[in-house]
């Protein structure tokens, strides 16, 4: 219900007056109870304002502010007056005032008006707006002979022809030559069966330009009212501009993954391969191994594939793609895997890979879900990148970090590393430590040249590893110093035992290229306990234990206190 000043019409004229004459600034317009514009009548007094013109206000506002013009006008009908914020088309970035004031009691409408502000709208304010959509619908009337009887304001709309342009004329030298012979077909069927016929071609504007419309032919011929043949016709332009922009892209994106360098797997939920990418199969069987071909799932109705862009459609499964993995490669793809489908998130495992030709690869593939728009996981999409230089260089990295250049064996940090790993283990008062000096080592480097140095250490080495076990690490400590990690030794008997192999090797004769010389070794044993688990002090003890045993100078082990 009104206010009881919305229902005198005389103070809502006032309070309209007064409104405008305090801001000559604004724009107004007169309103039709059916919300379209028309004259402002000279009964009402404007004071320098502009006139809104056109259909309607509310094409004059941006179209997310359109539902608060509705609002508004909803509000005024019930209540005489009503106003709110909202953008005009030609000033999205600030605000106005719309009011909407029912003056229809004294001068026969509703009164629009638009006041202006410097109120700034923010920065999501839309830029543009869309113009009034043009017709998508008309249709013409053609008699037998397919000449043109009448059409309706929206083909002229459409094709820009004007009906004395069109009528008594044939129509076909409109339609694009390739759909020519569709048309024609579609009129003489129409003609012998009575029934409507539907084609899809392109219909040329009077411009030149061609437009993609579905015509529908209804043969009213023998209609008593009619006697023609109607033609619906429906602008398709915009489905068609889809098809070939979704064409164009999937060709796009056919030529990037057949030129990446990376290997790219479609999977399904099931495993399936949907796509891949020639690369992929350069990296997996090697650039002249052809891929298997198990003849299961088809990847779709695609073209054939060129050498260039294979497309493993035989394989029903990745499991037949991916055959060249090993088999700890192809447990840690498909523990992968089972997360990306089943969990929906992203993982990257190496794996590695035996060529048809016996080649080692080492490959980084990356798991990643792809979610249906409910979240739901569709398939995964998998990139094989091949790793095998960095892989290889890695590793030699962590051997040059781990081994000693010269002899092999484990170098002083990481047998000092496995040592102290060792003792962090629950029974780590299993582990020994057998500390080795060479004795009479100087003597080669001083007479016979550091190269027969070298070359002793070396073979030094390679007694150590034989007579120790499996696995024992031996390393290189520094100059003529080595050190053996025993894991595992129930105790001083059997960590003794053990030192005795390595004196035996080492208190021996030696061949080197400039002749043969004798070496001997002070070795120092120790064995952890629930007292010394720390690396340094069994080294400590082993190393005072090693001295005791030069000391004596007989090629005995001493175990420590």
């Amino acid at each position: 219900m009104r206010t009881s000043v919305a229902n005198d019409g005389q103070a809502v004229a006032a309070g309209a007056e007064a409104l405008l004459r305090e801001h000559p600034d604004a724009l107004v317009c007169g309103l039709a109870g059916n919300g379209l514009i028309v004259p402002v009548p000279q009964s009402v007094g404007l004071w320098g304002q502009g006139l809104i013109e056109g259909r309607a206000l509310v094409d004059n506002v941006v179209a997310a502010d359109r539902a608060t013009v509705v609002k508004v006008w909803l509000r005024a009908q019930e209540e005489g007056a009503a106003s709110d914020k909202v953008r005009l088309l030609r000033q999205p970035g600030t605000w106005t005032t719309l009011h909407f004031i029912d003056m229809r009691e004294v001068h026969g409408v509703l009164l629009g008006v638009i006041i202006p502000s410097d109120e700034h709208a923010g920065e999501d304010s839309p830029a543009e707006e869309l113009v009034p959509a043009a017709p998508r619908f008309c249709w013409l009337t053609e008699d037998e002979g397919a000449r043109v009887i009448d059409c309706d304001d929206a083909f002229t709309e459409m094709f820009g022809y004007s009906a004395a342009e069109l009528i008594g004329e044939s129509v076909l030298g409109q339609i694009h030559p390739e759909d020519q012979g569709r048309a024609v077909e579609g009129w003489l069927a129409v003609l012998s069966t009575g029934l409507d016929q539907q084609t899809r071609l392109r219909r040329r504007r009077k411009d030149g330009s061609y437009l993609w419309v579905d015509t529908t032919l209804r043969n009213l011929l023998n209609h008593p009212d009619h006697n023609h043949v109607l033609v619906e016709i429906l602008d398709v332009s915009a489905e068609m501009q889809a098809q070939e922009t979704l064409a164009e892209r999937e060709e796009l994106l056919r030529r990037l993954t057949a030129g990446m360098p990376v290997g790219l797997l479609h999977l399904d939920t099931e495993r399936g391969v949907v796509y891949n990418n020639a690369r992929l199969l350069e990296i997996l069987y090697g650039t002249d191994a052809p891929a298997p071909s198990s003849g299961a799932k088809d990847a779709g109705a695609q073209p054939e594939p060129t050498d260039a862009d294979a497309d493993v459609r035989g394989h029903s499964s990745c499991a037949a793609i991916l055959s060249t993995l090993t088999d700890e490669s192809i447990a840690a793809f498909d523990q992968a895997l089972d997360a990306v489908l089943q969990e929906g998130v992203d993982r990257d495992v190496e794996v590695d890979i035996t060529l048809p030709s016996g080649a080692w690869r080492r490959a980084l593939v990356t798991l990643r879900a792809l979610l249906r728009p409910s979240g739901e996981v569709s398939g995964a999409i998998t990139c094989v990148l091949d790793i095998t230089d960095s892989a290889r260089a890695r590793a030699e990295l962590e051997h040059r970090a781990t081994f000693d250049p010269l002899t092999h064996c484990y170098n002083r940090s990481s047998v000092l590393g496995t040592l102290e790993h060792e003792l962090e283990r629950a029974d780590s008062n299993s582990t020994g430590v057998v500390y080795v000096d060479l004795d009479r080592f100087k003597p080669v480097n001083d007479q016979l040249g550091h190269a027969a140095g070298d070359e002793l250490l070396v073979l030094v080495a390679e007694r150590l590893r034989q007579a120790s076990r499996d696995s024992d690490v031996a390393g290189r400590l520094g100059g003529d110093e080595f050190l053996v990690v025993l894991r595992d030794v129930p105790g001083p008997e059997m960590a003794m035992r053990a030192a005795q192999r390595i004196c035996d090797a080492l208190c021996d004769t030696f061949k080197l290229s400039c002749g043969e010389v004798e070496l001997s070794a002070s070795v120092g044993v120790a064995c952890s306990d629930a007292q010394d688990l720390s690396s340094e002090g069994l080294i400590k003890r082993a190393d005072a234990a090693m001295y005791r045993s030069k000391q004596d100078g007989q090629c005995v082990p001493v175990l420590a206190d």
